[in-house]
């Protein structure tokens, strides 16, 4: 079985703007609503590949009948927490003209007391070989430490967990450690320098691979089993639990629409391959072409099967030397 964790969750509206630019006003050529969040997102992954899932996490009172209603078309077990208040948003504008993305978000509320015993009650029914996808930020107040807690406790009932998270919470959650971890560049950076706020001194972007992949091996030997890294449009480098080195990456045969949600897509197919007791490389080539279906439609984690299942046979999956 899979879990998702989301404890920030967000509501995310998409809007369509051509030529859009700070101070103007503009009319939406499209607008979308979509209950989100990275675990959220990934969820809706996993089911669209008929795998079962279950989403965990902290929503506004006030929005959790459109989370519900969202999870049952969806196909995924509702185990979400209600809390008072309502659920932070999220606005992407698309502008086609020039293909860019805007990104508003806003921080969110803290929880009441008592709602990470719930979650933590919840957690105590997991068995032995599930899988815990702990994905996000933490909403304000929350102690940076919650996903190292959360990773011992998955452990503790045999589970296993994959983080997806960035600052202080990738950092503290990292030493658990948790089963895999899936950094971008920039949060592998942050890792590999031991510090959340250090800003990078070069272009991550054009790093050679080997330093990313020396990078790499250093998080891995803090304990994490795998390290997935996701580079963007150049596709994932990962070290499996056996040390061997991957890259992955695939070429769109149709424009991009959003990236937004690529990597919690990503992530998806990657718990998807791994439950089905995949080998690793092909647990890598479900999800990269997860993560490009998903930038082929507006709003994260909202991935076509056929898109996914034409994609898969694009993949490249190559040992790295």
């Amino acid at each position: 079985m899979i879990y998702t964790l989301t404890l920030n969750p967000t509501i995310d509206r998409t809007l369509t703007v051509e030529h859009f630019r700070v101070g103007g006003t503009f009319k939406a050529a499209h607008s979308a609503l979509l209950p989100a969040g990275k675990g959220v997102n990934a969820g809706r992954v996993i089911a669209t590949l008929g795998e079962p899932v279950a989403a965990l996490g902290l929503v506004g009172a006030s929005d959790m009948a459109v989370f519900a209603v969202m999870l049952e078309e969806a196909g995924i077990e509702n185990e979400l927490l209600a809390v008072p208040g309502a659920t932070r948003n999220s606005v992407t504008i698309l502008d086609p003209a020039d293909e860019s993305e805007t990104h508003l978000r806003e921080p969110g509320s803290a929880p009441p007391a008592g709602a990470m015993q719930e979650i933590e009650k919840r957690l105590e029914s997991l068995s032995p070989g599930d899988w815990v996808l702990l994905a996000g930020s933490l909403p304000p107040g929350m102690p940076e430490n919650v996903y190292r807690g959360l990773c011992r406790q998955c452990a503790a009932r045999g589970a296993y967990t994959l983080l997806d998270t960035n600052g202080p919470a990738l950092l503290a959650g990292a030493g658990a450690p948790p089963t895999l971890l899936k950094p971008n560049l920039f949060e592998l950076w942050q890792l590999d320098q031991g510090c959340p706020d250090v800003q990078a001194e070069v272009d991550l972007d054009r790093l050679p691979l080997q330093e990313v992949l020396a990078a790499a091996c250093r998080v891995r030997q803090r304990g994490v089993q795998m390290v997935v890294v996701s580079r963007g449009a150049q596709g994932v480098l990962a070290l499996d639990e056996e040390g061997g080195s991957w890259q992955a990456a695939v070429d769109l045969d149709r424009p991009v629409v959003d990236a937004v949600g690529s990597g919690d897509a990503l992530a998806g197919g990657l718990l998807v391959g791994l439950v089905r007791g995949t080998s690793f490389a092909e647990a890598l080539r479900l999800g990269v072409a997860c993560g490009a279906a998903n930038a082929l439609l507006a709003g994260a984690g909202r991935c076509r099967r056929e898109d996914i299942d034409r994609l898969l046979r694009r993949v490249r999956v190559d040992a790295v030397g």
